[in-house]
């Protein structure tokens, strides 16, 4: 019996070095996801790649767990990250570019959306659109102009049009900085502005029958500025980069993957539902918006695209040590 007994101690203990040996052994907690915080505006669609791509679980996939600071406009998203606040933001290049200029350690790391902006008026605005662009613009001299912020991409994109028309934007028009969104829509709504730029959902708030377009996408695409416009960019403290490259090359990774995700035709209903949300829209109205702006993601980062920029900016910084390498490669299959 004491045998028997032995036996089946030696056989159990057997079987349960078998198992140990089965499973991986894992000492130690799992690994903690890599903290990134994002200085961003919220509402705006440019907004929304490490948005949705956190919640439908792609940046933790990357292990990556994002935070936010909100900035009141693109000046003061930049100033989140020189100032160390933020790591990333998404503002215009036309932005970071003076920036690195005026000496601010930034690289620029891939893009993220194309520009969006369309040019609206009141229709009482006396604006006659048969004269074409940019003459008509002409028609708005001592007119109150809506910005999203001063100093902003919005005024910079009011002050190209204004000037391809022979205008001065300083003396000719008056800026009022109008925020976006709902607060954007409310200023024009509440006759703040004779005209405005307008970032979507603006122009679905205010509603088409209230308004005249007098730019529209294609015409800010490719007369204002041309289809290899490089908008929006994620852009990171250098030191960031320097200090946490392998975190900086997954950030990348898991906004290709997002903005692939976003324009796969199987994940549409997904996005809608998370523009409706976060933008406050009934479903039909953020769909409408999707069908239109979802192109307008796009992560190129390429040498011809940051050159080209040299039409619109007095200055463009050095390629090789501004945009970082790692990022802008995958960007260019």
């Amino acid at each position: 019996m004491g045998g028997f007994r032995n036996r089946l101690k030696l056989h159990s203990l057997a079987a349960l070095v078998a198992a140990l040996m089965a499973v991986p052994i894992q000492t130690g907690t799992a690994q903690a996801a890599d903290t990134v915080t994002i200085a961003t505006s919220i509402e705006t669609l440019d907004a929304f790649v490490p948005q949705f791509g956190s919640q439908v679980g792609i940046f933790a996939k990357h292990g990556l767990d994002i935070n936010y600071v909100k900035g009141a406009n693109g000046s003061a998203m930049v100033a989140a990250v020189v100032g160390g606040s933020a790591d990333i933001t998404h503002v215009g290049a036309a932005l970071i570019f003076p920036a690195i200029q005026k000496g601010a350690a930034l690289t620029v790391l891939l893009g993220n959306y194309d520009i969006d902006y369309t040019f609206i008026a009141r229709k009482d605005a006396g604006v006659d659109i048969k004269k074409g662009y940019p003459a008509f613009l002409n028609d708005l001299k001592g007119k109150l102009i809506g910005v999203a912020g001063r100093g902003g991409a919005t005024e910079l994109y009011v002050r190209k049009m204004f000037t391809d028309a022979g205008m001065n934007p300083d003396k000719d028009i008056t800026f009022i900085a109008i925020g976006t969104g709902y607060g954007a829509a409310g200023a024009f709504t509440n006759r703040q502005v004779d005209a405005m730029a307008s970032i979507p959902p603006s122009s679905t708030l205010i509603g088409t029958d209230n308004l005249d377009v007098l730019v529209d996408l294609k015409a800010t695409r490719n007369k204002v500025f041309d289809p290899e416009y490089l908008f929006t960019v994620f852009t990171a403290n250098s030191d960031f980069v320097q200090n946490r490259p392998q975190v900086a090359q997954n950030f990348c990774k898991a906004v290709i993957e997002t903005i692939s995700y976003m324009k796969d035709p199987a994940n549409e209903q997904k996005l809608v539902d998370f523009t409706a949300k976060t933008l406050k829209l009934d479903v039909g109205k953020a769909k409408e918006l999707i069908d239109v702006y979802k192109s307008g993601f796009n992560a190129k980062l390429t040498k011809e695209r940051w050159e080209g920029m040299k039409k619109y900016a007095a200055f463009v910084p050095d390629w090789t040590a501004n945009a970082y390498q790692p990022c802008a490669r995958l960007t260019s299959g």
